[in-house]
């Protein structure tokens, strides 16, 4: 067992390396930074034999997630749906269809563009359909408002600077190795990627936008023949259109009332107090660790239930095309209705290869569970699954 952990320990620390060791993400604290990722993924299993009939089973998802950030005033928007479908072995049975669709969406404003106190509204959009159910679930609409405390730094653009900045060593382009102070320099050009494309077009920005950034290393007298040339220009290009794991880190607490205008089961709600937490460390040059935590309780004795919803992962960069994802989802609810705790547990682990600059595969082992105090109704135990999907990245 040591022997295999001690192998482990060296394919992670040999995995990826940079030439760019020194300098650290924490040291990205540029307020303007503009951040978004999209993507669709499916799976699908077919089994035959040893059965009445063919059974098969899949999905289909996506997700968008969107961050603008400035020194007044931080957006985010995160959307994420899944469509499931199934069927067993047994004669006759049907196909069931499911579905799970969910858009949130929150605004901060600084009351002081140099501080950390900022007040906040947030909107979140539901619709879904339980696998076997009959019909939809109505619409799920809540709003909220409120205060908060912190800020967290987006530094994917030094994350980029630093792959380019190997690139270039790697292919004799630059006479040296670049400092922190021109990685920091470097990112920040890159992060001006949305001023190029508003100005030049999103045709013909991208020669513009390589230009200042030759620029900015013919300033640091970095390039070896005073210019990127066609294979410079051709490599920052090529990493620029990569994968690159978001880089956060920072923290903020927030304190809200919210208001469910209208529930899965049609009904609407009384008002809600919310609370919030969400904390990113980058580790070195190839960890990220992104924590957030929310908690709900609806504000009159006579109906109080409690809602925890926590997420945690935590990603590693092997190489420029290999990626190891890990997310632990928990949730905790108390019903006031039914006065039971139900807790949720998901937990997944996956490797993602980029084939493409657009096209990924994803292994991904999962483990899940559900406590609800009831016995013998099919979730006692943990679910285990192994998933094979081709992911597609729309941006």
């Amino acid at each position: 067992m040591k022997k295999h952990i001690i192998a482990l320990s060296l394919l992670a620390a040999c995995g990826y390396t940079s030439t760019a060791s020194a300098v650290q993400f924490t040291d990205y604290v540029k307020p303007d930074t503009f951040y978004q990722q999209s993507y669709l993924e499916g799976t699908f299993n077919l089994n035959s034999g040893n059965q009445d009939q063919t059974s098969y089973s899949g999905s289909f998802a996506g997700d968008y997630t969107m961050r603008y950030n400035t020194l007044p005033f931080v957006w985010n928007a995160d959307v994420e749906g899944v469509v499931a479908f199934n069927r067993d072995g047994t004669e006759g049975a049907s196909t069931d269809k499911g579905y799970d669709f969910l858009a949130s969406t929150s605004a901060d404003k600084y009351f002081n563009n140099q501080g950390l106190f900022f007040g906040f509204g947030s909107a979140d959009l539901g619709y879904r359909r339980i696998m076997g159910a009959d019909d939809s679930d109505d619409p799920y609409f809540k709003l909220g408002l409120g205060a908060g405390y912190g800020r967290l730094y987006d530094a994917t653009a030094l994350a980029k600077a630093v792959r380019i900045a190997d690139e270039l060593v790697k292919y004799g382009i630059v006479s040296k190795a670049l400092t922190d102070a021109g990685l920091l320099a470097l990112a920040g050009v890159i992060e001006r990627e949305s001023e190029f494309v508003s100005k030049y077009g999103a045709g013909e920005y991208r020669k513009y936008w390589i230009e200042a950034m030759e620029a900015e290393l013919l300033k640091q007298k970095a390039l070896k023949n005073n210019t990127l040339g066609a294979l410079g220009s051709i490599r920052v290009t090529e990493v620029l259109s990569e994968v690159v794991q978001q880089r956060l880190h920072g923290w903020s607490v927030r304190a809200g009332v919210g208001y469910i205008a209208s529930n899965y089961d049609g009904s609407d709600s009384d008002p809600s107090l919310d609370l919030g937490f969400d904390y990113g460390l980058p580790i070195g040059l190839q960890w990220q660790l992104i924590e957030r935590a929310r908690y709900s309780t609806i504000l009159n004795s006579d109906d109080t239930g409690h809602l925890f919803i926590n997420k945690l992962t935590l990603n590693y960069e092997f190489s420029d095309r290999i990626d190891w994802e890990n997310t632990w989802n928990l949730s905790y609810l108390n019903s006031a209705e039914s006065d039971r705790d139900v807790i949720s547990n998901s937990l997944s682990t996956s490797a993602i290869y980029y084939i493409a600059n657009q096209l990924d595969a994803v292994l991904t082992l999962g483990l899940d569970k559900v406590d609800d105090d009831i016995d013998n109704n099919g979730n006692d135990d943990w679910d285990k699954s192994i998933r094979f999907g081709i992911r597609y990245r729309l941006n």
